[in-house]
């Protein structure tokens, strides 16, 4: 995804493994935006989650949400 500053109009682009971990992250904490940093002036660009899902397919959101809950789950202890 292309993605432009606001402030000093550096360009530069996001990968689609950040883009996965951005929407997860906005949906779980129920945000409209996701705030990125420009690599250029350090300054806070918010990049809209329903842009960002247009570069997502459901697909990879469901392969990670799985992924991201079995790594949070907590391992089994077994007796001895």
């Amino acid at each position: 995804m292309h993605v432009r500053c606001n402030y000093c109009r550096h360009s530069f682009n996001l990968g689609r493994d950040f883009l996965v971990g951005a929407v997860l992250e906005a949906q779980e904490n129920r945000q409209k935006y996701h705030g990125l940093e420009c690599p250029g002036c350090r300054k806070l660009i918010k990049v809209p989650l329903n842009q960002m899902k247009r570069f997502v397919s459901k697909e990879e959101l469901e392969k990670a949400a799985a992924a991201a809950e079995e790594a949070s789950e907590p391992a089994e202890v077994g007796e001895n």
